[in-house]
């Protein structure tokens, strides 16, 4: 089977190897198609605190089972349609005990810290697969998992009905989230440099966007939320916007980090201390989360299909990553197909 392997320095080798034999509680499954995520970019440009080559990256993915482990049972069978939650876990330490698995002290993720699905069939634990609804398309697939992302967000920021909060960074995630915290009752603000992203984020139901290259961030919220935002999110992952979050935020609410931090930030820690503040940190999901996702994306709540820009195949791997490079304005999730 064809792989892609990454081995650092922005190169990729096409391999050829096994097909891998599904172990007893695992599942074989045909990659149909694999997302791009943000992660694998900072991956590429050797810029990811915890993720290193060689790897065959590819962790947002959906497929179709073509062969069982001897003790799956009868619940899956060859032919189904499936996502894949890529979290490997111990399931014995205290966080798994209490139902956070997504924080596993031994916690491993496929296609960051185990090989992905950058690749034509891939084995993975029966216990992770998501039957995909018959509405979902595999591009739909693959985009449970961001989009699991920004609904497992939402809990860690304790949104409500009727709060009003503020995406920092209209990419894929943010994108994504605003669109489930509109779901779960919350009125949006997202705020971005990027004029394309800002018009796809009205299209797609966020009234309030900002342009925070050109305006103050902070005087049009002020119109918004004339007290405040209740909830922050930064889904950019640089020194500036999580500056910029503490910096605007009304005292005693909650930040929820999400975007990835390539460098150590220097935080203004006593406007923490003195406005009461609370950073809070997003890995990853649970299942109750990718469920979630599919129901919001088959309800119609959140359109995935407007940030699905472009799909290469397999062999072009190089070439996806450098067209994300070079449309960075425009590209949100590109795929690879196997096949």
């Amino acid at each position: 089977m064809l792989q892609a392997k990454f081995t650092g320095n922005e190169t990729f080798v096409l391999e050829d190897a096994a097909i891998p034999e599904p172990g007893d509680n695992q599942v074989l499954l045909k990659v149909e198609l694999c997302g791009i995520c943000g992660s694998d970019m900072h991956t590429y440009h050797g810029k990811h605190p915890f993720v290193f080559p060689p790897l065959v990256m590819g962790h947002e993915f959906s497929g179709v089972i073509v062969k069982l482990g001897k003790a799956t049972g009868s619940k899956y069978q060859v032919g189904q349609r499936v996502a894949v939650e890529p979290s490997i876990v111990c399931g014995t330490c205290y966080n798994c005990r209490k139902g956070r698995y997504n924080i596993c002290d031994e916690l491993s993720v496929v296609g960051c810290l185990t090989d992905g699905a950058y690749t034509e069939y891939i084995a993975v634990s029966a216990e992770k697969i998501i039957v995909l609804n018959d509405k979902l398309s595999f591009e739909d697939g693959a985009m449970l998992e961001p989009l699991s992302v920004g609904v497992h967000a939402l809990d860690q920021g304790r949104v409500k009905q009727g709060d009003k909060i503020l995406v920092i960074g209209a990419g894929t995630i943010g994108l994504l989230l605003a669109q489930a915290a509109k779901a779960a009752g919350a009125e949006v603000a997202i705020a971005d440099v990027i004029p394309f992203r800002l018009e796809l984020a009205k299209e797609l139901g966020i009234p309030c966007t900002v342009n925070s290259k050109t305006e103050a961030l902070k005087e049009r919220l002020k119109q918004f939320a004339p007290d405040g935002v209740d909830v922050i999110f930064e889904c950019v992952g640089s020194s500036h916007t999580i500056r910029q979050a503490i910096e605007i935020a009304r005292k005693g609410i909650r930040i929820v980090i999400l975007g990835v931090v390539d460098n150590e930030v220097l935080l203004p820690v006593s406007l923490i201390q003195d406005r009461e503040l609370e950073l809070v940190g997003d890995l990853m999901f649970i299942r109750k989360d990718f469920e979630k996702s599919q129901e919001l994306i088959v309800s119609g709540q959140v359109n995935v299909k407007r940030l699905q820009t472009k799909t290469f195949p397999l062999r072009q791997v190089k070439e996806a990553f450098e067209f994300i490079i070079h449309n960075k304005e425009s590209a949100l999730k590109v795929f690879l197909d196997p096949k």
